[in-house]
């Protein structure tokens, strides 16, 4: 694109004079036409620069005012007139409605003829076109380069804020901060704009807006355009990342510095397509990763320690002769989708903070993600820690989940922690005593959402039946009579013994528990005698029934299922 002040520059309009509009020499001129019809404005396309003598105007200053305002209207850029072949001096009222519509009329002599006015406009445009792709082709094997020779992020971020002298912010489909380029002059003076535009109230913003939700919909390639509240001459331009029917993001440019020119913006279009392809590349990488950590996982707790996987992992890290304990997570939610088409980081995000937070703690740490919202967490540790390794696995992992879901990464997590083992060989042990205990974790969870093997008490007895069928039928043994009783009476003999046996057979705390008095308590006690037709008073009884109704909970729950996964 051209001004209409770069137009003035050359050798056709070198003895011209601007009559009028002189605050719209900005404006960008696509083409050239003559003009010398009455509908003349009906035919244009927007940005034109309109050539006229003005003979079919030359009487009337209503029709000339209405001629020049047809003009702008349709998009006109600027009008070069020959006042003084038919028009005369151009009328004062239509200099008024140039200046306040900022639209150029030029007055240009009368020797100048249209050919060469046409063929100047048409040479500069084609010149500035010819500059452009040159800049282009420079621009776009520049960022290519820096894909190739396997640069980061940050680093890309850097030379596109130095080709667009601004600064440059990438997020996510989620709008999740990847990156800002550092090469920002004067960041003091910046700061506040920069904060701004990474704030959850601005983010907001743009997630509400058309333009967010017809790019995640439709893959459209859309330009946003912004003001920021605390400075409302700076604007933010931001542009998808699109590849392929994939969304891997957005980049946003902070014209702080100077205005964003068209020029920027195919450096920013350049710079997406390039964006698009790093990114691409570093989920292959990390899906691939992840595929491998959790398939190495998977051997280990197999017994497969001569796979080319184990052996390849065994070379590269000399912490595998240490002691070793397991933990597996379950995510809640919608934390996960594999095959969406928005690229959101944060479940990324998740694994490398729990993977950085954990190595404070371990002497080395893999962490892989399943397909399935779980994660599974292998901890390397020196034998000084074999006997708080298992509790320092749980506090560490409860409370980088905890901050994860603070930060909205996770929606819920629920997890078991195994015994810690002095080597590899055991440590499938350790992996099915961390799926037992996240089973009794998810069943019981006023026990927490972390729960350790070595905690579990009568639970782990339970974790170790595995005939789910044998178990069933234990409870139904003990347990059917208070079942028949409860349905039939509308009562809660069931619940208030399992109560009164939790709290070791104190009715005055399971009346408190139950909101009830302790007379109430006192009575449903004969009645559950009468029904069991046992003594609860005896400690045989009072274990038996306790080891029911804790293994009939699990049994309830389908998603618990004892000794398997």
């Amino acid at each position: 694109m051209i001004t209409v002040e770069q137009i003035l520059n050359t050798n056709p309009f070198q003895t011209s004079k601007i009559l009028g509009g002189a605050k719209g020499l900005h404006r960008n001129v696509s083409t050239v036409t003559v003009a010398e019809v009455p509908d003349a404005a009906n035919w244009l396309r927007g940005g034109e620069l309109v050539c006229t003598t003005a003979y079919f105007i030359s009487k009337g200053i209503k029709y000339q005012m209405e001629w020049v305002e047809s003009l702008v209207v349709n998009g006109a850029a600027a009008l070069a007139i020959k006042t003084s072949r038919f028009l005369g001096e151009v009328p004062s009222s239509i200099i008024k409605i140039a200046n306040q519509l900022n639209f150029p009329i030029i007055e240009i002599p009368t020797e100048v003829t249209w050919p060469n006015v046409i063929e100047s406009v048409m040479n500069l445009l084609m010149d500035t076109q010819i500059n452009i792709l040159q800049r282009t082709e420079e621009v776009h094997n520049a960022l290519i380069s820096l894909v190739l020779e396997n640069e980061s992020v940050q680093v890309i971020a850097n030379k596109i804020s130095s080709l667009v002298g601004n600064p440059i912010i990438i997020e996510d489909a989620r709008l999740n901060h990847i990156s800002m380029s550092q090469n920002i002059i004067d960041k003091e003076k910046n700061n506040k704009f920069i904060e701004e535009r990474l704030s959850p109230i601005f983010k907001e913003k743009i997630a509400y807006t058309d333009f967010y939700k017809n790019v995640l919909s439709s893959k459209t390639k859309e330009t946003l355009e912004l003001p920021l509240k605390s400075n409302i001459h700076v604007n933010t331009i931001t542009v998808p990342i699109l590849s392929n029917k994939m969304v891997y993001g957005f980049i946003s440019v902070i014209a702080m510095n100077k205005k964003v020119s068209q020029f920027d913006l195919i450096i920013l279009e350049h710079a997406t397509t390039t964006l698009a392809l790093q990114f691409m590349k570093q989920i292959i990488h990390e899906r691939t990763l992840r595929t491998r950590t959790v398939s190495m996982i998977n051997d280990l707790v197999n017994g497969r320690f001569g796979s080319d996987l184990v052996k390849e992992f065994y070379l590269n890290h000399n912490d595998w002769i240490k002691p070793v304990v397991m933990a597996v997570v379950e995510l809640g939610g919608d934390t996960i989708i594999e095959e969406s088409y928005d690229w959101d980081t944060s479940t990324e995000q998740l694994t490398e903070k729990i993977k950085y937070h954990l190595l404070n703690h371990f002497d080395n740490v893999f962490v892989g993600r399943s397909e399935t919202s779980t994660l599974y967490v292998l901890a390397f540790f020196q034998v000084s820690m074999v006997s708080s390794a298992a509790s320092t696995l749980g506090k560490e992992l409860d409370f980088i989940l905890s901050e994860c879901k603070h930060q909205e990464l996770i929606h819920s997590y629920f997890a078991g922690v195994g015994s810690t083992q002095n080597d590899l060989q055991q440590v499938g042990k350790s992996f099915n005593e961390a799926l037992s205990a996240k089973s009794i974790a998810k069943s019981f969870q006023m026990k927490g959402p972390i729960v350790l093997y070595q905690d579990l008490g009568i639970h782990r007895i339970i974790s170790m039946v595995h005939h789910r069928e044998e178990l069933s039928n234990f409870c139904n043994d003990f347990l059917a009579d208070l079942v028949t009783h409860d349905n039939q009476n509308n009562d809660v003999l069931r619940e208030t013994l399992y109560v009164y046996l939790q709290n070791g057979g104190n009715a005055h705390e399971t009346a408190k528990r139950m909101f009830v008095h302790p007379n109430t308590i006192a009575y449903r006690l004969k009645k559950i005698q009468s029904v069991i037709k046992r003594d609860i008073n005896s400690w045989e009884v009072r274990f038996t029934y306790l080891f029911a109704l804790e293994a009939a909970e699990i049994l309830d729950n389908p998603y618990a299922l004892i000794g398997t996964e």
